[in-house]
């Protein structure tokens, strides 16, 4: 991820954003100034969202509108989160944040490695063992547990790109309404 200067490309640009996303997401906000910088970055790369101007252009004492704006860009480049509302509970958000993260894996947009970790750290640790998460949670063992694995880097993440894609078929995906497309249990 690129953090200073200027990214190659719009594509590096947006990669960036996103990984800024993939903390911020969880709680773990960037410093309103980096979003901003970031935003500058994307829009000299030749990113364009109308939201992404706005967060580029805040001036000194209007920074507090960052994170509303950020939203709004992560939204317009079409990887927001929103954590489901209303009808969901904690648990409930906390399977959809695993998803996000096991869906950015999957496209290859999140490092396996560290999105892997993301779930386990921030999901499965906090609940427990679950049928939901167990391809990620059994894979990031065999992997990266205590012993850890001898293979090759390439085909550690291709495991664990495949485990997040066995996640994303136990996960699925919540309505606007915060509850699971497939029906209301899981």
């Amino acid at each position: 991820m690129t953090t200073s200067g200027t990214p190659g490309t719009a594509a590096g640009a947006v990669q960036e954003l996103r990984g800024i996303a993939h903390a911020w997401v969880d709680g773990r906000y960037a410093e309103l100034e980096s979003l901003i910088q970031a935003a500058v970055r994307a829009l000299s790369a030749g990113v364009d969202t109308p939201s992404l101007w706005l967060l580029a252009w805040l001036l000194s004492g209007e920074e507090a509108q960052a994170p509303g704006l950020f939203d709004r860009v992560m939204d317009e480049l079409g990887f927001g989160f929103r954590p489901p509302g209303g009808a969901g509970d904690y648990w409930q958000g906390r399977l959809a944040l695993a998803r996000w993260w096991a869906a950015e894996i999957a496209g290859g947009w999140l490092d396996p490695v560290e999105g892997a970790l993301l779930i386990v750290e921030n999901v499965a640790e906090a609940y427990g063992a679950c049928e939901e998460l167990a391809p990620v949670v059994d894979a990031v063992a065999v992997h990266l547990g205590r012993a850890g694995s001898q293979a090759p880097a390439e085909e550690i993440a291709a495991h664990l790109t495949r485990a997040a894609g066995e996640l994303l078929a136990r996960i699925p995906p919540l309505r606007d309404d915060g509850i699971p497309a497939r029906g209301a249990g899981m």
